[in-house]
């Protein structure tokens, strides 16, 4: 006789690698547009409490660096509505793999888990936005950034890792 469970693909018994890392992707997807979302409700707010002040330049993304600089190595050169788009394709790219990442590793790691996705959120912000981007000179050094942006992008990474972890619950739970 075969029971239901069987026929259910998620079941926590039969749940493989690969399930386990797609189901994360979802959440690492969801996360990225969470991110954006409170990021953008940041800037509009930093930029309502601010609009007398002398605008300086803004800075390019470490998004869209990155993006100018892989293109650059295969000889094409991004600027623009191009760069800009290429630079969301990193930022998506990045935050659906680390969701996928976190979802392989949620019951394989005994942290990996735990504190409902803000060691997530905050690892991603220490050692990808504080240290990685930094060192790849995608970004000025830390102590050249103000530190009204490292608390932005710090609220920004745990509103990421939150949403990826409840979602990669959600998703799993319904498939269960």
């Amino acid at each position: 006789m075969i029971r239901w469970s069987r026929l259910r693909p998620f079941h926590p018994e039969q749940r493989s690698l690969i399930q386990d890392a797609l189901t994360g992707a979802v959440g690492g997807a969801l996360g990225t547009f969470a991110m954006n979302q409170a990021q953008a409700l940041m800037a509009k707010r930093g930029e309502s409490k601010h609009q007398d002040e002398s605008r300086q330049s803004p800075q390019e993304p470490a998004t869209e660096v990155a993006a100018r600089k892989v293109a650059e190595r295969a000889g094409v050169h991004l600027e623009g509505e191009v760069k800009k788009k290429s630079g969301n394709a990193v930022h998506w790219g990045y935050g659906t793999f680390w969701g996928a990442v976190h979802g392989a590793l949620h019951d394989r790691v005994p942290l990996a888990g735990k504190l409902f996705g803000v060691g997530l959120g905050l690892g991603l912000f220490l050692f990808g936005d504080e240290l990685a981007v930094p060192l790849l000179r995608l970004s000025p050094p830390p102590q050249k950034v103000p530190a009204k942006s490292h608390l932005s992008a710090l609220a920004a990474h745990l509103v990421y890792g939150t949403t990826t972890e409840s979602t990669y619950r959600l998703v799993r739970h319904a498939l269960a």
